[in-house]
């Protein structure tokens, strides 16, 4: 009953869940529309923004969720953190790329996790994101990477890379128990 809706195009600066909608300040910084249905209706449970929203980053360029977890990808923040929960305002690797996990608790939403790659400028991280419980699969455009990220109760961390050899257009993924297919 639950769907989640990319708008990686959405302009507003908001950095909050649930934040204002119609401020536009921040061109192409993106969010997530989480719609909920009753019954026959569907209606608006949450707006999801990231905790360094700006313009460029393109929040929802890839999108998956499971349960109440969602993962979000940013395939033009630029921070040049890597891991999990780094740094988010230094914006000195272009397009290094991230991910966000957002999580529900009842009806309430809120970002668990900042994820990041190698924070090599262009990596163009969380082009293609993929969640299945307590595991998350994260793609880089420019080498073809996967990281996978596991949760332990709230706490996530960095577990393997999965390295490519060259650009790859990685976008897809799906992550089914612990098979992961690229």
């Amino acid at each position: 009953d639950t769907i989640v809706v990319s708008a990686h195009h959405e302009q507003s600066n908001s950095r909050e869940i649930n934040g204002d909608q119609t401020n536009n300040g921040a061109p192409f910084a993106g969010a997530v529309y989480v719609f909920l249905r009753n019954g026959s209706t569907w209606s608006q449970q949450a707006y999801l923004k990231a905790s360094n929203a700006e313009g460029g980053d393109y929040l929802g360029y890839s999108l998956a969720i499971d349960g109440d977890t969602v993962v979000a990808g940013a395939v033009s923040e630029s921070s040049n953190a890597t891991g999990v929960n780094g740094n988010q305002e230094d914006n000195s690797s272009f397009a290094a790329g991230a991910a966000y996990v957002f999580v529900r608790n009842g009806a309430t939403w809120t970002q668990q996790a900042y994820l990041k790659g190698t924070g090599s400028y262009g990596a163009q991280f969380g082009a293609g994101v993929a969640v299945n419980g307590n595991t998350v699969a994260v793609g880089s455009m420019s080498n073809g990477d996967v990281d996978i990220f596991v949760r332990n109760q709230n706490t996530w961390a960095f577990q393997t890379r999965i390295g490519g050899s060259g650009y790859y257009r990685l976008v897809s993924l799906s992550l089914l128990g612990d098979r992961l297919l690229f």
